[in-house]
C-alpha cells in the first residue's frame, strides 16, 4: 500500500500517463518477470513474447 506499482506500456501506448521512463526490451521483459504489469490497452507482453 502507498507504493506505486510499475507498469509496462508500448511507447505509442495513449494510456501511457505523464511519467513514462524509455527501457529497452530486455529490460521490459525482465521487468514483467518480476512482476510488473503489462497496460491492458497496448499489451506490451504480446509484443514482446511474454505471457501475461
Amino acid at each position: 500500500m502507498g507504493v506505486p506499482t510499475t507498469e509496462i506500456h508500448r511507447g505509442d501506448c495513449w494510456a501511457r500517463g505523464k511519467t513514462l521512463v524509455a527501457v529497452s526490451a530486455e529490460r521490459a521483459r525482465a521487468e514483467l518477470a518480476d512482476g510488473a504489469q503489462p497496460c491492458e490497452v497496448c499489451r506490451p507482453d504480446q509484443v514482446l513474447n511474454r505471457p501475461p
